[in-house]
């Protein structure tokens, strides 16, 4: 198995594509394809956003803050 840098946490990202399925090439590419998109600013500034976006709406679902 070609080791892989996101695969240091145990391996549990490519275990887990390998046990839904994925062959281990095609496992690779989609841990490369997330290690890069997660560098990416932009991308990174829109999960910033909705994670605040998603709090907000917590907090009002759970009348700790008014409309």
């Amino acid at each position: 198995m070609t080791e892989h840098p996101s695969t240091t946490n145990g391996g549990t990202d490519l275990q887990s594509l390998l046990t839904s399925g994925f062959s281990e090439s095609e496992a690779e590419r989609l841990i490369h394809m997330k290690d890069h998109m997660t560098e990416q600013g932009e991308y990174r500034e829109m999960v910033e956003e909705s994670r605040r976006l998603d709090f907000i709406r917590w907090l009002i679902d759970h009348d700790r803050m008014s409309r």
